[in-house]
């Protein structure tokens, strides 16, 4: 639903109104709706009166759909206030990946403008043409509601991920690679920052650690990594046959291992043979029948990059592992009153960051993690 009133919160409507909050000690909004509309108006991006609406709000960025009059209708998306993590690259590095990946045709959208001036909304931002296509997350569009469609849609996700793995030349991965593709040097800085962690003590977090580290694989040549390549982040076209129209969430990209995203992929797939976890977000996969198993997925991936995939075990833990550090310290945080972008999701931390490394450690077969957490 698109409205043109501000929320007050994450929306506000001019200056004014983000400075009484900045006074309250509450968070910055994300869009300043005065401001934004005279840009638009003097860049020539529609007429007349702005409507907004919220397509996602990350731990690193917010993203909007803004409609105008005569059909005008674009994506905004910045950066949230605030330091951003390592492994988070700066929005004009996402811009010009984003353009790489749309010249070989891989579901990107089109950037109609990036404005580096942060005062106008507090950051920094692009403009993207909306990408057609619908999510497959909680339900099955309606025209590939079929098992046949649905071993589809998994399929192509993985043929998909392939496809940016090969066509994607080294000369451009080489463009994005700001070294956070070291496989060891990835475990040893998360390890680091679990040992930050002080509210619970959770076992999983040092005994997978440890087996990581003791048993990284040796590097592959790096390809383009999405970093959270997952069901939640893939648009589909809304009829047979099974099509991919959409990837979006290129925040974390990097270059990197080409089990990294296949790992994640399947590490955070909804499927009956885990127990649930907050990261099951497209539960879609666990609730229909047809779609396909985890380790049809990576067969599917190696058939088509003739990789192969022994490791992927060791990705798959990695995967679940650091996730499960970043939430922890999310509910840490929900747990000091500070703020966090969704508290539901945050209070479901408390028994689902446990679980979450209790999954990691199936994967690898690691003994002495419980899916339990005991107050320091």
């Amino acid at each position: 639903m698109l409205s043109p009133v501000p929320d007050g919160v994450t929306v506000v409507a001019s200056y004014e109104k983000a400075e009484r909050l900045k006074e309250r000690k509450k968070p910055e909004p994300l869009l300043i709706l005065e401001p934004l509309q005279e840009y638009l108006d003097e860049h020539g991006f529609g007429e007349g009166q702005l409507l907004w609406g919220r397509l996602g709000l990350q731990s690193t960025s917010g993203t909007f759909l803004l409609q105008r009059d005569e059909g005008f209708e674009v994506v905004l998306k910045r950066r949230l206030v605030g330091p951003e993590p390592a492994e988070v690259m700066d929005l004009s590095s996402e811009v010009e990946l984003l353009q790489v990946l749309r010249g070989h045709g891989l579901h990107s959208p089109e950037i109609l403008h990036q404005c580096v001036d942060p005062s106008i909304i507090g950051a920094p931002f692009y403009l993207s043409a909306v990408l057609p296509g619908e999510a497959a997350v909680k339900t099955v569009p309606k025209g590939l509601d079929t098992v046949e469609e649905k071993v589809g849609m998994s399929r192509r996700a993985i043929d998909d991920l392939a496809r940016i793995q090969v066509e994607v030349t080294a000369d451009e991965v080489a463009r994005f690679d700001r070294g956070s593709g070291d496989l060891r040097k990835i475990v040893l800085e998360t390890k680091r920052m679990a040992r930050q962690l002080k509210m619970r003590r959770i076992p999983g977090f040092e005994i997978l650690g440890d087996f990581l580290l003791e048993n990284s694989p040796e590097p592959r040549p790096p390809v383009i990594c999405h970093g959270r390549y997952a069901m939640q982040n893939l648009l589909f076209a809304p009829h047979a046959p099974a099509t991919i129209t959409g990837i979006f969430g290129w925040e974390r990209a990097t270059a990197g291992d080409p089990l990294l995203d296949l790992g994640y992929f399947t590490a955070t797939y909804a499927a009956n043979d885990l127990p649930e976890t907050p990261l099951d977000t497209a539960v879609v996969t666990r609730e229909e029948d047809g779609f396909l198993s985890r380790n049809e997925l990576s067969n599917v991936f190696r058939i088509a990059t003739h990789l192969d995939t022994n490791d992927l075990p060791w990705f798959q833990t990695l995967s679940l592992w650091k996730e499960a550090v970043r939430l922890e310290e999310m509910y840490e945080r929900l747990m000091n009153k500070e703020s966090v972008p969704n508290k539901a999701f945050a209070l479901s931390l408390r028994d689902g960051v446990p679980q979450i490394l209790a999954n990691a450690a199936h994967f690898s077969k690691v003994e002495g993690v419980e899916a339990m957490a005991h107050q320091r």
